[in-house]
């Protein structure tokens, strides 16, 4: 596992897919909403639409194995900016809001593993929404990397920690594309589940359903996101899982890697920060008694 850091944007990625329809969808305890096309974004209730280039990291910081060139498509890996349209699912589908998704934090899992074998690399982001102040939670994942498993398939990808010390924070689910070869989310629940069991409600848990498969062409997922209302991030164990269902003579696996979750508990400083802080607190002191001195 690598973590890298945040540069200038500079790459510019995305284009309009023209009218189409979707916004953050709320998941609560009823049956997942499920798309009524498999590759139709005009009835598709979760998409977003980004109507003009997005801004990305470039990508010779810290990330050199992770940026591949995979028939001379450029795969954009981490966008720092995003503006997207929510637009009606009904009617000419008007727009209904527009946002800007300011990446916060991001996180690079490599080489995570199922049945013992490195089958891809997943992204980890939190962005703020500018449309409600909210924090929304991205996933990202990208299979067959050179050097890993090629015929590995994650059918649902997972985010947990919603749900602290009692109290459960809201979810709203919601993708998009990061560049044209990614890969739809088909639908999203509050679950722990995989396929068609993902009705079994569970507070703590969001379900991304998807079929990301280097087999099938579609190695990598487009940016899965959920918003919460939660107040601020942090990072623990096991807070992304990933499901391969074995419909392909694949084991059936789950495997799980550290990632972003959210809290309502404010982070702790660290000794560093403290530091300047007293630093700072000492200069003003010095500042003050002199000019009472003047």
């Amino acid at each position: 596992m690598k973590f890298v850091y945040v540069a200038a944007a500079t790459v510019l990625m995305g284009a309009s897919l023209g009218a189409v329809a979707g916004d953050f969808v709320e998941l609560n305890k009823s049956f997942p909403l499920r798309l009524t096309g498999a590759n139709n974004q005009n009835t598709d209730r979760y998409f977003l639409e980004i109507p003009e280039p997005t801004q990305a990291v470039p990508t010779p910081l810290v990330i050199t194995s992770s940026f591949i060139d995979v028939g001379a498509r450029n795969i954009p890996l981490v966008a720092s900016s995003i503006t997207y349209n929510a637009r009606s699912t009904a009617g000419a589908r008007p727009i209904i809001g527009s946002g800007t998704l300011t990446l916060l934090d991001y996180r690079l899992n490599e080489d995570v593993t199922l049945a013992g074998q490195a089958i891809g690399d997943i992204y980890d982001f939190v962005y703020r929404d500018s449309r409600d102040d909210k924090l929304v939670f991205g996933t990202r994942v990208l299979l067959g990397l050179p050097g890993q498993q090629q015929n590995a398939e994650l059918n649902n990808v997972f985010r947990y920690g919603f749900e602290e010390n009692g109290t459960v924070f809201d979810a709203a689910a919601a993708w998009l594309y990061l560049s044209d070869y990614d890969l739809r989310m088909y639908s999203a629940a509050r679950s722990d589940k995989g396929l068609l069991q993902m009705d079994v409600y569970d507070p703590d848990a969001i379900s991304f359903q998807s079929d990301i498969n280097l087999s099938e062409g579609n190695p990598y997922s487009g940016l899965y996101l959920v918003k919460t209302n939660a107040t601020y991030y942090t990072v623990a164990d096991n807070a992304i899982g990933y499901f391969q269902a074995g419909e392909e003579s694949q084991p059936v696996v789950k495997a799980f890697t550290s990632g972003f979750v959210p809290t309502n508990t404010a982070p702790i400083p660290e000794p560093s920060t403290y530091a300047m802080l007293l630093a700072g607190l000492g200069m003003i002191g010095v500042i003050a008694r002199r000019r009472m001195r003047a």
